[in-house]
């Protein structure tokens, strides 16, 4: 009997992947057990007082307009694909403001450990200000900034191309006469792009190998934007018009509405600035913190090779510090994708907004589940990606 209680010759209830196993085991017995327990206990309240549930709705006809939209959007279409235009809304907010966010964050950060005085004073305000007043209270104020800009007709000019007003702001942008080409010419622009980056990579580990300037930067940006203008030739010769033309907006109407182009409603603006500055004032907290767990020994000797001060945040300080940064800068990419929830108080059209006008016609515990795996999905996709790269950076510095 205590044989069979052994393994590896201990006991197994003083063996530590035995007692690991049983561990993993029983929380995942009880987690099975709350999670069930609980659905089972809204499902009896759901019918005990007879709330409206299911999801036959969402083939209706939604009859709702919806402000801003990045796909082609008409009131008849369903309350399904209606979610998804509001969805694609929350994402493009979501990817930009993640782009801008981090971007600002990292020069920010740097700038907190600038040997600059006034520069290092300067982002530790921003920082100190920014990430301690409530994000809600940021978007009303630039919402009334916005507000406070003229009207359409009276709104300021820059270029002849660049509206801006209480409205939003009106800015040329490429639109493809023809679709069809427009899309294929993208799917081949990247495939050049990824060309160029194959290409990168050969060249830095040859120089790496060999030891030989190859400049895989240069070739590999040259090599992504000659295959992208060739496929840019051949397209129009083929199809006899460019893939894509910039359409440049102008007034139009008795009114002066803006046409042509493309516009950022205020609404949107709002949100991508309140997110923006916003979440980049912790990410440049976990900028500075991840450059100052390198140790002082790297930046020395890379001081003492030779290199600028520059050249050795890029090259060896910044690198290094990525694993140390990449795990809160996921949190923050997930907060900001949560914290775009907010935008129903400034009036932008996201998935929360839309879905909250839906259950004036339709379940509410149904489209609040909806909401609630649509956050899930968004936040999964943003943690996978994540760590992905924290695994690729670890191996690689391994």
């Amino acid at each position: 009997m205590t044989n069979i209680l052994t393994y590896q010759g201990i006991p197994i209830w003083r063996h530590a992947r035995a007692i690991q196993w049983a561990a993993q085991i029983v929380s995942g017995i009880l987690v099975v057990f709350f999670v069930v327990w609980f659905f089972t206990n809204i499902y009896s309240a759901i019918h005990a007082r007879n709330i409206p549930f299911g999801f036959s709705f969402l083939d209706r006809s939604y009859q709702t307009p919806i402000g801003q939209t990045f796909i082609p959007y008409d009131k008849s279409d369903t309350f399904l694909y209606a979610l998804g235009v509001a969805v694609t809304n929350t994402i493009v907010v979501s990817i930009v403001g993640v782009i801008l966010a981090t971007l600002l964050g990292i020069v920010i950060g740097v700038a907190r450990l600038s040997s600059n005085w006034l520069v290092s004073k300067i982002a530790t305000v921003y920082v100190e200000f920014f990430r301690n007043v409530p994000l809600l209270v940021q978007l009303f104020f630039w919402f009334y900034i916005v507000l406070a800009l003229p009207r359409v007709r009276d709104g300021y000019v820059l270029l002849d191309s660049f509206y801006i007003n209480n409205a939003g702001m009106s800015m040329p942008w490429p639109t493809p006469p023809n679709v069809g080409v427009g899309l294929m010419w993208l799917a081949l622009a990247i495939a050049s792009v990824i060309l160029g980056v194959v290409v990168y990579r050969i060249l830095a580990r040859r120089e790496l190998l060999t030891g030989r300037a190859s400049y895989p930067v240069i070739y590999g940006c040259g090599v992504a934007v000659a295959a992208g203008a060739a496929l840019w030739i051949i397209m129009m010769i083929a199809s006899g018009q460019a893939p894509f033309v910039i359409s440049v907006p102008a007034p139009e109407g008795r009114f002066g509405r803006i046409s042509g182009g493309f516009t950022a409603p205020a609404g949107l603006l709002v949100l991508l600035v309140g997110l923006v500055i916003y979440t980049s004032s912790f990410i440049a907290e976990i900028v500075r913190a991840g450059i100052q767990s390198v140790g002082r020994g790297q930046t020395e000797a890379a001081r003492a090779l030779g290199l600028s001060p520059m050249m050795t945040l890029r090259q060896v300080t910044f690198p290094q510090s990525l694993r140390v940064i990449i795990p809160p800068l996921i949190s923050q990419f997930l907060n900001l994708t949560k914290n775009s929830s907010l935008a129903g108080a400034i009036g932008y059209a996201d998935l929360t907004n839309v879905a909250k006008t839906m259950t004036q016609t339709a379940p509410a515990v149904s489209i609040f589940i909806i909401i609630m795996l649509a956050y899930l999905a968004m936040s999964l996709t943003y943690s996978l990606i994540g760590n992905l790269y924290n695994r690729h950076i670890r191996f690689v510095g391994a």
